[in-house]
């Protein structure tokens, strides 16, 4: 009798420690916020916001800016704000192309933005940008956006 009340306590406590397990806190999703930016509105900025906090953005601008501190054209920028050892990547591709790493802060210690990385293409290319976080081979992106350059 004894040994039956100690297992269906046993049973009890497990039962219970495993709903207390599946209904733990859960991560909190990743959140893309997408800007058009400039005068023609050619450009992306896309950040991710994680549990309330900007962990980074990428920008692409189409066309150069700026007097003092210009912008060039055709350009990406990865920037990278909260240190949690995961980097931003800036990718780029073409219609029906693959993507390719444009800027990236992998590697470098945060807060940290690259310098703008030009790609000199010709003008009316129409091209898509998304932004990832990454850490190894892991990695998680926002939607694709697509503009002009």
């Amino acid at each position: 009798m004894f040994r039956s009340g100690v297992k269906a306590l046993l049973a009890i406590v497990a039962a219970f420690g495993l709903v207390l397990t599946a209904n733990g806190p859960a991560m909190a999703a990743d959140t893309w916020k997408y800007y058009r930016s400039g005068i023609n509105s050619d450009n992306w900025d896309i950040e991710l916001w994680r549990d309330g906090t900007l962990r980074g953005w990428g920008s692409f601008n189409a066309d150069p800016y700026g007097g003092i501190n210009p912008v060039p054209g055709d350009a990406f920028q990865a920037c990278d704000q909260y240190a949690d050892g995961k980097g931003i990547e800036v990718r780029r591709k073409f219609e029906g192309g693959s993507w390719h790493v444009m800027a990236s802060t992998r590697g470098v210690s945060s807060p940290y933005c690259t310098l703008w990385e030009t790609d000199n293409m010709p003008e009316e290319t129409f091209l898509a940008v998304r932004v990832c976080i990454v850490e190894g081979t892991h990695q998680t992106c926002s939607a694709e956006r697509w503009t002009w350059a």
